[in-house]
């Protein structure tokens, strides 16, 4: 599945050694897994910066959230999304390019083995600290840190690719995608985290969702999502605030104050699948 980010030759399986296990390509670059399990696909010349990706608070932030189940509803349609989609009399290569810390992902890849699915997961994200964290929780899973607009997997490997709120590449879905197979993209709808925005901005303005065609697709189906999020708890509250950019925008003590008395806000979601063509 996975290949080498210097030739785009296949890696092979890994074997085990004394110490660690690594994974090489027929021009011998190796890459070894790190404890936690995952492997670390992006060249020194594909960084942007010396810690590419969101920082480990604004991570740690989206798992507390995510612990709570705050953005469950939208997972659950997700998954019915795929059911709707995806038989289950063939193996599903599920794929999540730009995981995060994997909480889409493990969540989808254990409601789809559930219901009889045959699932091989993976993802990756160019943050090394969210990558690491998901590697450690969803074991089941495959993890890798590398660029989401170059990504280290072979062609026409994959059967479902997620986008969930990370920047992607048209182009590199159209290699990785099986004919037939599924990407799945979610967005900010209009409303999203309306109340927030109110608190912050003097003129705050509703996301504006465009959706242009896709090469090599077929859009199946959209969708939006709505539902309330409770944030009586300031635990909640706080995770939710701390993995959105809004919270940033301020000192500390005055984003405190000026959230202290937002106890729902409103998620609002556009999701959109398309088909990958006949090859």
């Amino acid at each position: 599945m996975w290949r080498c980010p210097l030739c785009q030759h296949p890696l092979s399986q890994p074997h085990p050694s004394q110490q660690q296990r690594s994974w090489e390509c027929p021009n011998r670059h190796t890459f070894d897994e790190a404890k936690s399990g995952y492997l670390h696909l992006l060249p020194v010349q594909q960084k942007k910066s010396k810690h590419p990706g969101d920082d480990k608070t604004m991570v740690n932030a989206r798992r507390r959230f995510h612990d709570a189940k705050g953005y469950a509803p939208l997972m659950a349609a997700l998954v019915e999304q795929i059911k709707q989609q995806v038989n289950t009399n063939r193996p599903v290569h599920l794929y999540d390019a730009g995981c995060g810390e994997g909480s889409y992902l493990g969540f989808i890849a254990n409601a789809l083995t559930g219901e009889g699915y045959n699932v091989e997961a993976a993802g990756s994200d160019i943050a090394k600290h969210a990558v690491d964290i998901a590697a450690k929780r969803y074991k089941a899973c495959r993890f890798a840190v590398a660029s989401s607009v170059k990504l280290p997997l072979e062609d026409a490997s994959q059967h479902v690719v997620l986008q969930v709120f990370a920047p992607g590449n048209d182009a590199e879905y159209q290699r990785i995608i099986a004919s037939g197979g599924l990407l799945i993209t979610v967005d900010p709808a209009a409303n999203h985290l309306w109340a927030i925005k109110q608190a912050i901005y003097d003129n705050p303005r509703q996301h504006d969702v465009q959706f242009n065609d896709k090469p090599g697709f077929a859009k199946l189906a959209s969708e939006r999502i709505s539902f309330t999020v409770a944030l009586e708890q300031p635990d909640i509250r706080q995770a939710l605030l701390e993995m959105t950019p809004y919270y940033w925008r301020l000192p500390k003590d005055k984003a405190d104050a000026t959230f202290a008395g937002i106890n729902s806000v409103e998620a609002d979601f556009a999701v959109h699948i398309w088909q990958r063509s006949e090859r």
